[in-house]
């Protein structure tokens, strides 16, 4: 994304087919998420739509690229429901696996990030789930949108959660009862100590163990990473540390902690 404040997208393909001009007056109040039912890029979701009675707002791609194909003011044909067009933005997302459906790192950050951002810029508040960020699935009968509902839900929603939270300057609800000391101590892990080899495309590597640290690097399928042998459970994620060659310690998402898909084999 060129700018997330100003809803900049990395690219702009927009249609001129099979979308409507205007919101008929309408007030944009909801996001509608999808995934692709395969691995599209922006210029994909673009071509597909030329000629299937289709399209969406946004598409954000297995490297986390963002391409907008419909502006913001428009009508997308998206949610299968006339009325939820009007009144939303819709938010396509590539899948990178189809057995099951999976969405990469890089598209989760990402996807979750524009989802804040479109929160705040309308005025939506804080993202949350059947509230002002839905499912496909919720206006017409379809499985979409597949794993973003399912078992990527949690870490997709606290992840949007975390960047309104930063781009807002918010801090996180308090929870009405205070956790406990051992259930503090619970959120610590055992990482096992080893050589690791990135099994998704697009894993951020961050200055502190949540999802509003800073991205200071980003690891490609197949590569290595050495972690060490301390982990802990923040932001919906398992996350494991390193040392890079600078001597800085790093860290990186392991996996949900639902432990429905680990980002990380060993090599």
């Amino acid at each position: 994304m060129k700018s997330w404040e100003n809803l900049e997208a990395d690219d702009n393909l927009i249609l001129s087919t099979h979308m409507t001009k205007g919101r008929q007056g309408c007030k944009i109040d909801k996001i509608v998420v999808h995934h692709n039912g395969g691995n599209l890029t922006g210029k994909g979701c673009y071509d597909v739509w030329q000629t299937r009675e289709a399209s969406a707002h946004y598409q954000v791609a297995s490297d986390g690229r963002i391409t907008q194909l419909v502006w913001d003011t428009d009508t997308a044909w998206h949610s299968g429901d006339w009325n939820a067009n009007l009144t939303s933005i819709g938010v396509e997302h590539a899948d990178i696996s189809a057995d099951p459906w999976m969405i990469s790192e890089a598209t989760l950050d990402n996807g979750a990030h524009l989802v804040a951002a479109l929160c705040k810029h309308y005025g939506l508040g804080r993202p949350q789930w059947r509230v002002n960020v839905f499912p496909h699935s919720d206006f017409t009968s379809t499985a979409c949108p597949a794993s973003i509902a399912g078992a990527q839900n949690v870490a997709y929603m606290a992840r949007a959660q975390a960047w309104y939270d930063r781009m807002t300057g918010a801090t996180a609800p308090t929870p009405t009862v205070q956790p406990t000391q051992s259930a503090t101590a619970s959120s610590a892990v055992n990482v096992l100590q080893d050589t690791y080899r990135v099994a998704v495309d697009g894993l951020n590597v961050r200055d502190r163990p949540s999802v509003s640290g800073n991205v200071v690097a980003t690891y490609s399928n197949g590569q290595t990473v050495n972690l060490d042998h301390w982990g802990t459970v923040a932001d919906g994620y398992i996350w494991g540390r390193y040392t890079a060659y600078s001597g800085a310690v790093r860290y990186i998402a392991l996996a949900p902690a639902d432990k429905s898909t680990w980002y990380l084999v060993k090599a």
